[in-house]
């Protein structure tokens, strides 16, 4: 059974490895999806969200789950922002960026999961600031769960790295991942370790997903 999440489809795994399609390919394929975006610090799924993001007094906001395809409201210190006072134009969408057309967003930080007002206010208040947004890519997933959803629209290296991933899960199953050669009599068989830093199954796939990787400041 596919999930919204996924970043490839079952069958595109399983053809790749010569095998029905079964649950133990389904779930390879979910299990890869949250690795990467686990890897990449962000959701793929298209999805309307409200966040309480972090700005530090500057004049972009760093969303979660970019592209943008649109602002439903921004809220700060609990009043509704004019619109016309941020853009997502151009470049900043595909960034995840919000930019303010005048002056600075407020000081606002992360202090132990909330978002506090650093200069007004010391203690947690998500009302400091919260963006309603539409963002994410269409995901394979999301079509095979409900078509009326499509076309795709994640990247086509973002698909292939979790095909990569998944096949990769798939090959290394029932497998002590601290094994790295097994032999028995005139029989022997080295697996391939992962580098150093690597994070996936597919050192391929962790090089497709360099540019798709956020880094945010905590």
């Amino acid at each position: 059974m596919p999930l919204p999440t996924d970043l490839c489809l079952a069958a595109t795994v399983a053809a790749d490895l010569g095998v029905p399609v079964d649950p133990s390919v389904e779930r390879c394929v979910s299990a890869a999806s949250r690795e990467i975006a686990r890897l990449c610090g962000r959701h793929f799924g298209r999805a309307t969200v409200t966040e309480y993001p972090a700005s530090y007094g500057r004049p972009f906001l760093l969303l979660e789950r970019p592209p943008l395809v649109a602002i439903v409201s921004v809220v700060e210190r609990g009043e509704l922002l004019d619109p016309a006072r941020y853009t997502i134009a151009g470049d900043l969408a595909d960034g995840g960026l919000v930019y303010r057309l005048e002056d600075s967003w407020p000081d606002t930080a992360r202090v132990g999961g909330l978002v506090t007002l650093t200069v007004d206010l010391r203690q947690g208040s998500p009302s400091a600031l919260a963006v309603t947004y539409t963002g994410g890519f269409v995901t394979p997933g999301q079509v095979a769960v409900d078509p009326s959803s499509g076309p795709v629209t994640l990247p086509a290296d973002i698909e292939e790295a979790a095909i990569l991933e998944a096949c990769a899960l798939f090959r290394g199953r029932g497998r002590d991942a601290e094994v790295s050669a097994e032999s028995l009599g005139d029989w022997s068989v080295s697996y391939r370790e992962r580098a150093e830093g690597q994070r996936l199954a597919s050192a391929r796939a962790e090089l497709l997903l360099a540019p798709y990787v956020l880094r945010r400041v905590s």
